[in-house]
């Protein structure tokens, strides 16, 4: 019989006794008894839902194009290289600006829009197109004060309306497509006619633009209706808006785009009022959109605590937001899919020292976790670059620690969702999901599974796989801060190797460490990680 030590009870005489070896597990540094272990359960005969091969993707926000100028940050070849490393997804161009850009084809373009596209018609930009360092530089140098009158804007509520020119256009779509992601551009649905209708000429304007340049795109229109009175003075109802997603509609069949989809409403979250909007949206329009869009945040980023990001309390107030939608989708379009159209950790441009730092990892692998969970299809991140500090990738194209966390789930997460839970009282801090692999990884096969878990505990857990697996060779993956500044440290581990791009052409290797089979999976406190089961042929995932 193997006795644990107590902390009541000396070592030297335990050692004495022979009841504790110095080889024993607490001094060697091996597994745990499994007593000590948090045990696995599974369920994997069968995927509880399929998410789409760009579940996660991510946004752009449309305060980017306020000042066009800073559009010309998407021709560097540094962001070009980190949006492709997330690629396949859906690139959002939306947010509240969305809703007061207007469409000018007559506009010239900024002179950093000139010193980008070239004449000659052979030119290809994906290859060599780039913005001009010097004009990078100038730029990012003018960037915070941009950003500090976008969010002044923001948070004092007073939107002025911007136009953006064809070049604008054509910079955004590029760097959609020569980062192998697929656009979905939001149209404004506040200019309206004397009667509240919306009026689609200038909608129209941009169609006959794009479809001149045979542009593959996706639409939406309006975000947060239901914020409409508050940020314009308009008030329409879900009635209304789904008369108006009828009319773009109308519009798409009549052009070029004909097959392109349209998401919406992009709701904020279902309470109260919203939710009604939401039913009476879905009621009156929801037949012509192919996914049911709506935004989620925690927290206001004003007043938002560290403390509130490892809370698990908080992160399961996830839930039921979550499913409240799908009550209201069932209860009017049964079986429309369901879409997280833009989310982060905390609203307002994100917690400053917090949204942009390695705890808010918890929140966004928990959240993609909950999402696949619940059938989420799709999730899209506010935001890959722009202003606040709920951003991947910073003013300086430097990724964040939440960057690295979605490259990693990008490369080893598959679109079969499958079911982990911990047995006992552990789960609430001990947050554990299951995924076929992704198929496309060179080093993985199908029938191979990817478990992603959290540890809030200020300890170290352990896990142990379900009997059946226990004697399968393990790939770990941890991701823990780096630095000095801890949990709010803006660079990361994995396997205990920071994380730099080896230039700016070329991410690093994420690269695995092998377990040896029968294993406990090791969880330092706060941290997260992947833990690939090889050769588990599960036949869910062949």
């Amino acid at each position: 019989m193997l006795l644990r030590w107590k902390p009541g009870l000396p070592l030297a005489l335990l050692l004495l006794l022979g009841l504790l070896s110095p080889c024993s597990p607490r001094l060697s540094g091996r597994p745990a008894p499994a007593k000590d272990v948090a045990v696995l359960e599974f369920s994997t005969q069968q995927p509880v839902h399929l998410v789409s091969p760009a579940f996660l993707s991510v946004t752009i926000d449309g305060n980017l194009a306020t000042d066009p100028r800073f559009l010309t940050f998407l021709g560097s070849p540094k962001l070009r290289t980190l949006a492709r490393g997330l690629s396949p997804a859906y690139l959002r161009f939306g947010g509240t600006k969305s809703d007061f850009l207007i469409f000018d084809p007559k506009k010239e373009p900024t002179s950093e829009e000139r010193h980008y596209w070239k004449s000659d018609v052979n030119w290809d930009v994906c290859k060599s197109g780039s913005i001009p360092s010097d004009v990078e530089k100038r730029l990012q140098l003018e960037w915070p004060f941009q950003e500090q009158l976008l969010l002044r804007e923001q948070h004092q509520k007073q939107f002025k309306n911007s136009t953006y020119s064809r070049s604008s256009v054509d910079m955004l779509y590029t760097f959609a497509n020569c980062s192998g992601l697929d656009l979905i551009f939001g149209l404004n649905a506040l200019l309206r006619t004397r009667d509240l209708h919306w009026d689609s000429s200038n909608a129209q304007l941009l169609l006959d633009y794009c479809a001149s340049k045979n542009y593959n795109i996706s639409w939406e229109l309006g975000n947060e209706p239901n914020s409409f009175r508050m940020k314009a003075g308009i008030y329409i109802d879900g009635f209304q808006l789904g008369e108006d997603f009828i009319d773009l509609h109308k519009l798409l069949r009549k052009s070029a785009f004909k097959n392109a989809k349209l998401y919406g409403p992009d709701i904020s979250q279902p309470r109260g009022k919203n939710a009604k909007m939401l039913k009476s949206f879905l009621k009156a329009g929801g037949k012509v959109i192919d996914s049911v869009t709506w935004h989620h945040y925690y927290l206001n980023g004003q007043d938002a605590t560290k403390e509130d990001f490892l809370n698990p309390d908080v992160l399961d107030t996830f839930i039921s937001s979550a499913q409240k939608i799908f009550q209201v989708v069932e209860e009017t379009r049964p079986h429309k899919k369901v879409w997280l159209g833009e989310t982060s950790s905390a609203y307002g441009g994100g917690a400053p020292s917090l949204s942009n730092t390695f705890i808010a990892g918890f929140m966004w692998l928990d959240k993609l976790g909950l999402s696949a969970t619940l059938g989420i299809e799709v999730v899209m991140r506010q935001v890959l670059f722009g202003a606040g500090t709920y951003h991947l990738v910073d003013r300086n194209f430097e990724p964040l620690p939440d960057y690295w966390l979605s490259l990693l789930f990008k490369k080893l997460v598959g679109t079969k969702v499958l079911t982990a839970s911990v047995r006992g009282p552990e789960r609430s801090k001990l947050r554990v999901y299951l995924h076929c692999t992704n198929n496309n990884h060179p080093q993985y096969k199908e029938g191979d599974l990817t478990l992603y878990a959290l540890n809030l505990h200020n300890v170290t857990k352990r896990l142990q796989l379900p009997r059946h697996l226990y004697d399968k060779q393990v790939d770990k993956y941890l991701m823990q801060s780096s630095g000095p500044d801890g949990l709010l440290s803006k660079s990361v581990q994995l396997n205990g190797q920071t994380l730099k791009m080896v230039n700016d052409q070329t991410l690093p290797a994420l690269t695995e460490k092998p377990l040896r089979p029968g294993s406990a999976l090791g969880l330092p406190p706060f941290s997260y990680g992947f833990f690939v089961i090889r050769n588990a042929k599960v036949a869910a995932c062949i």
